[in-house]
């Protein structure tokens, strides 16, 4: 019967460590965040390890080989607790895989895109916005007693409404 278990990589050594056990026909589940971040004014995204360090694997309980495993580069070794290895359920690893295959839509508007400010002065208040300003905050259109405004608001206060053409 086959079993997940968690393993530990060398720092930074996840990629590299996933690659060399797949290349042996060991399966291998390394879930990856995708995150976009501003760095200087342009967006980037970049994929880093949902869970630094670790990996898990696919192997036989009774005939599997764990000396090949232990033996890989980029392997620090398995988890265990006591004598034994640690085991990961199979209902975690299908949500882990399930959570894997949904895309997620990116957070941060585009420009021209409407909408609300949610914060104590501007309350569901629609703009229109401009652009980033830095990692945490934005600039964004507000109508303001019939004039277009510009103001900075903290990204955690901006809700996409609809996409606006202009």
């Amino acid at each position: 019967m086959e079993s997940w278990y968690l393993v530990t990589c060398k720092p930074r050594q996840e990629e590299r460590a996933a690659t060399n056990l797949l290349n042996q026909g060991i399966e291998v589940f390394y879930p990856k965040l995708t995150t976009e971040k501003l760095v200087k004014g342009r967006r980037t995204i970049k994929q880093s390890a949902l869970f630094p360090n670790y990996l898990f694997v696919c192997l036989e309980s009774q005939n599997g080989n764990f000396s090949a495993v232990k033996n890989t580069r980029g392997i620090g070794g398995f988890v265990s607790y006591g004598a034994s290895y640690q085991l990961v359920s199979e209902h975690i690893m299908n949500l882990l895989q399930n959570e894997r295959s949904h895309t997620t839509e990116s957070k941060i508007p585009k420009t021209g895109d409407v909408v609300s400010i949610i914060n104590e002065s501007f309350n569901n208040i629609q703009a229109i916005y401009k652009e980033p300003d830095g990692d945490m905050r934005s600039i964004l259109l507000i109508n303001l007693l019939n004039q277009k405004i510009e103001m900075s608001v903290d990204n955690k206060e901006i809700v996409a409404e609809k996409k606006h053409s202009y």
